[in-house]
């Protein structure tokens, strides 16, 4: 078994590099009530449950029928 540390929370800034957002997008869903964030001290931490919860609940790409 593998003794590496999974890491069970991300910085705004954590969590925009693992998700290729930008830190705006990640804290303007924080502030629409999409991303659950947590407080600790002066940081705002997200989940990663919470960020799987958010790229989950976006929309699936529709492409168009091929001609």
């Amino acid at each position: 078994m593998d003794d590496a540390i999974i890491k069970m929370a991300f910085s705004v800034d954590e969590a925009a590099m693992r998700t290729g957002l930008g830190r705006d997008k990640i804290y303007a869903a924080i502030r629409d009530g999409n991303l659950e964030a947590r407080k600790a001290g002066r940081r705002t931490l997200v989940t990663a449950d919470a960020l799987r919860r958010y790229l989950d609940s976006l929309p699936q790409l529709q492409l168009p029928p091929a001609a």
